[in-house]
Parts: structure tokens; sequence; C-alpha cells
């Protein structure tokens, strides 16, 4: 298998737990990246390559840092695009960008 090939591979491991995420729930990074045997950056590295077309249809807002904060770097536009689409599915998220109850609402993706 050619590096493109395995990078794919892992992209599409990673997009499908995404896809998983139930709506009104959470996970973060690394809860995903614990599933593929991997660290959370390779799996924002996922995230931030997605295309228009695979960011409108997949459910990336719903992964959150370990501590249920949006991520710091995404505190501009992007991250006030996931706090609305997580209010908008029910996710109450403070202005701080903490989404409120996370120890319940956080999801573990299981293989």
């Amino acid at each position: 298998m050619t590096k493109a090939e395995a990078l794919e591979r892992f992209k599409e491991r990673v997009v499908a737990l995404i896809a998983a995420i139930p709506e009104g729930r959470v996970t973060t990074y690394g809860l995903i990246a614990r599933q593929l045997h991997t660290g959370p950056r390779q799996v924002a590295r996922v995230l931030v390559m997605l295309t228009p077309a695979e960011s409108a249809a997949l459910p990336w807002f719903r992964v959150v840092a370990a501590n249920g904060v949006i991520s710091s770097t995404k505190a501009g536009t992007v991250g006030r695009r996931q706090r609305k689409r997580l209010r908008d599915e029910g996710v109450a998220v403070t202005s701080h960008f903490k989404v409120e109850d996370f120890a319940t609402l956080v999801w573990t993706p299981i293989s």
C-alpha cells in the first residue's frame, strides 16, 4: 500500500467515525484517535483537510477538545459556526466555547 493510499484509508476511517456521532452528542479528537490507534492531532489534521463538500456533509462540529471546549484555534469564525451548529442540535455551549454537560453528552466510538 502506498503512503497516499494509507492516508486515504485513514481519512475514510476518521470520516466514518465522525459520521456516526449521534445528533445532539459530541466526542473528542482523543476518543476518535484512541479508537484508530493514533494521536488526536492526526484526527484534527483530517478535519482541517476536508473539502468544502466533505465538510458540508459531515458533522465535524460534534468533535471538540478533551475538556469539552471548542478548539482555541477555532475561536474565530469557524468556532462561532461550530458553536451555532451544536446549539442548533440542542447542545448548550457557553460563551467561552465550552460544551455544558460535557460528561453527559460525550459519545465514545466503538468499532
